[in-house]
């Protein structure tokens, strides 16, 4: 018995057999800069989709979490995540931003704009470009670095193996 039938099954099919080696190598090259397309868009329209649907609110924080950073961005500060207290329709919610930052660094008792979706109970989001743009702006960050290494990189590929076979 086949161990891997699906995945023979896949490398066999016509789809493959029949893709020229230029193709399969674009598709190789330009593959991690379609994946930062589509992850960027997805959280640019799930970030617009939140403002749309959430209304502005001034919570006040009643407790804070902080910890130092872990990652190569983040190494050497501080970040919190806050947890608000705020009133919308007339009823009382606790929520947190969900995850941290350094610059969420709001005093216990200190009030902030925040934003929250009307009857949800769920995670809350600073009303500022961090809380609420920063995922997107980073993707379009890696986005751009991608194409910046696999446009030269196509070119590259294209000249050296596929340019002299056309001559």
């Amino acid at each position: 018995m086949d161990p891997h039938p699906i995945g023979h099954a896949i490398l066999r099919s016509r789809f493959l057999t029949d893709m020229t080696w230029r193709t399969r190598a674009k598709i190789i090259v330009w593959v991690l800069p379609v994946l930062f397309a589509i992850a960027t868009l997805g959280f640019l329209a799930e970030n617009a989709l939140y403002v749309l649907r959430s209304e502005r609110v001034e919570g006040t924080v009643v407790q804070r979490y902080e910890w130092p950073g872990e990652t190569v961005f983040d190494r050497g500060t501080i970040n919190y995540e806050p947890i608000f207290t705020y009133r919308m329709d007339g009823e009382d919610y606790r929520a947190s931003v969900g995850s941290s930052h350094s610059s969420f660094d709001v005093a216990v008792g200190e009030t902030a704009m925040i934003r929250a979706i009307p009857g949800h109970r769920g995670n809350v989001r600073m009303d500022t470009w961090q809380g609420l743009w920063f995922i997107p702006a980073m993707l379009s960050l890696f986005l751009a670095a991608s194409v910046a290494i696999a446009l030269p990189l196509w070119l590259i590929v294209d000249r050296l193996f596929f340019r002299k076979a056309r001559a």
